[in-house]
């Protein structure tokens, strides 16, 4: 019986098949959208670098997250901070019409009682909470939201910062005031027909000045964390562009590169079987002749 001389060829050539069909299939997995390195083992350096960028993308969507939420308590905190202005301001102009002595004896009861109402919606203002369920103004330290690596920023003062130890002297004597206290003063000085009356409404002028001082104050600094919430959001923006371009380039699969290989091995495949499908057909006797 004549037998093929294939039995004694080595497999290179179906080994040699076998590897250009992976090849052609690992090009079409590329083709249909799989990722470059989608195992460590396709590109070592290029993997751990899109994983090292992975984290980053993490890391800076949670401080995305972190600005939305101070950016809503920093609005909060300056439309209270703006009411509170409004009414010290109202407050001062019933303080100075009580001033001027030319108001009927039932007068001053009503300037007082709008005083107390507005010194009401001040305690409501600064007892909300924020979209969060915190206190909008808490007590202890400031809240400090992060919004980078090492960076922080506080979005809202804390209670005392707003009310506690308000300067009501314009700093000759050092003395100072709660808000609460300054309010509940001055209607006390609007009722007061007494003869120390005068002085007390002007001391309490001074007072209000104070005040209306230490809330402008904490209405320009909430203006420089907005722009700096604003300014962190447009640089964590294009960190994010950055980031998502440099993955791109490291794990997405160059199409037109992949057809063109693919093209390529088929080629080579289909001329391998040819020649293998030929040989693989021949006897010794093809070779003795």
């Amino acid at each position: 019986m004549v037998q093929s001389v294939n039995r004694y060829r080595a497999p290179q050539d179906v080994t040699r098949q076998v590897r250009l069909s992976q090849q052609i299939a690992d090009q079409q997995a590329l083709v249909s959208g799989e990722s470059r390195i989608a195992r460590p083992s396709n590109d070592p350096k290029a993997w751990l670098e899109s994983s090292n960028i992975s984290r980053f993308q993490s890391d800076e969507a949670a401080w995305v997250n972190n600005l939305g939420r101070a950016d809503t308590r920093a609005n909060q905190a300056e439309a209270s901070l703006n009411t509170i202005v409004s009414g010290l301001i109202r407050t001062r102009e019933l303080l100075l019409l009580a001033n001027t002595g030319t108001i009927s004896t039932a007068d001053p009861e009503v300037l007082a009682l709008e005083v107390e109402g507005i010194n009401a919606d001040f305690n409501d203002a600064l007892g909300q909470r924020d979209n969060f369920g915190g206190q909008l103004f808490g007590n202890g330290p400031v809240i400090r939201i992060p919004m980078g690596d090492a960076r922080f920023v506080v979005s809202a003062p804390n209670l005392d910062e707003v009310q506690a130890n308000i300067d009501v002297d314009g700093g000759a004597g050092g003395a100072t005031r709660s808000l609460e206290q300054i309010m509940t003063d001055t209607a006390a000085a609007i009722r007061d027909n007494t003869a120390t009356g005068q002085a007390a409404r002007n001391a309490q002028l001074t007072a209000l000045d104070g005040a209306i001082d230490r809330m402008t104050q904490l209405l320009t600094r909430q203006g420089v964390v907005k722009n700096s919430i604003e300014s962190a959001r447009e640089e964590l923006e294009q960190s994010k562009l950055s980031l998502a371009s440099r993955k791109s380039e490291l794990v997405d699969a160059n199409v037109a590169e992949a057809l063109t290989r693919i093209q390529t091995l088929l080629t080579n495949l289909q001329a391998t079987q040819a020649v293998y499908a030929k040989v693989s057909q021949q006897s010794l006797l093809d070779f003795l002749r």
